[in-house]
Order: C-alpha cells, then sequence, then structure tokens
C-alpha cells in the first residue's frame, strides 16, 4: 500500500489562502443593503442630532471622485455625534455600488434605495448631499465638492 503524502508548497499554499481568507472576512467592510422607505425615514427620523446624507450612483464620476473626502470627513467628524449615511440611486441595485464603496474603503454606511430617491427627495444633481437636523434638511449641497468646501460647510453645520 502507498500512502500519498501532500507535498509541502501545496500545504503551503492552502494555508495561505485558508489565512487570506479569514483576513478578508475579520475585515469585512460596509455592505450595501436595501432600505425601504419607511426604514430610511425612520433612519433619518430617528437621529435626534446631526446627520450628512449623501445621494450617490456608480455610473456618476463625481460622485466617485467625492467619496474619499465624505470619508475623510465622516473618520474625522463621527466622533462629534455627526451621522453620516449615504443612499445609492443606482438602478442595478446595491451590487452595482459595492465594488467602488470595497475599493474605496468608506467607513460609514451605504444603503440602496434606487431611482425612487430622486423623486422622494427632489434629486435634481449628484452627488447631492444633505444636511439634516432634528429629521429636517438644513442644506442641499449639489455636485461635487472639495474636501476643504465641505468641511467649512460641516463646521457651521454642527454650530448651528
Amino acid at each position: 500500500m502507498t500512502l500519498i503524502r501532500p507535498r509541502p508548497i501545496w500545504s503551503a499554499v492552502l494555508l495561505l489562502i485558508a489565512f487570506a481568507s479569514m483576513h478578508v472576512d475579520a475585515n469585512a467592510g460596509v455592505t450595501i443593503e436595501k432600505i425601504s422607505e419607511a426604514a430610511l425615514d425612520e433612519l433619518i427620523q430617528s437621529n435626534n442630532g446631526k446627520m450628512v446624507i449623501t445621494f450617490m450612483a456608480a455610473w456618476c464620476g463625481p460622485c466617485i471622485d467625492e467619496l474619499p473626502s465624505l470619508n475623510s470627513l465622516y473618520n474625522r467628524y463621527k466622533g462629534r455625534g455627526l451621522k453620516f449615511i449615504g443612499i445609492s440611486i443606482d438602478i442595478e441595485g446595491p451590487r452595482a455600488m459595492q465594488p467602488i464603496i470595497d475599493k474605496l474603503d468608506v467607513g460609514f454606511p451605504v444603503y440602496w434605495y434606487g431611482e425612487p430617491a430622486v423623486k422622494k427627495f427632489s434629486i435634481f444633481a449628484i452627488p447631492m448631499i444633505f444636511l439634516v437636523k432634528n429629521d429636517q434638511i438644513i442644506k442641499k449641497i449639489p455636485g461635487r465638492r472639495s474636501e476643504k468646501d465641505l468641511e467649512k460647510r460641516i463646521r457651521r453645520f454642527l454650530d448651528l
């Protein structure tokens, strides 16, 4: 009877694959979830503070360009009680925006609401940022903005 021994190189490869899989799972980022109109309304209304909502789409270059700045501002201001959420309006569902969120390592929650968001929130341009205080939209900021401009607006918003 002949025993087949695994070759050391294959054992090492299998261990590396197993380790890489565990590493990815341990550092899983934001997963875009579908959100209903009622759940979105509740999310906005339940925030008795200040919130930044950014509307975006995977096909929108300026949206993608702005995400690193928003993520940086999120990391800078989340400790001051400022909540950030993203809303994808992609027709294709959550899977359209997910690779971008993963690649840019976005840390704030992102939801997929789809095209109905355009009508519900009177979106006339994207990216579109809403500054919300106690469930009231205080300011709509259409179009891509620099991080410096966004930070200036957020600081003023936090002083309200």
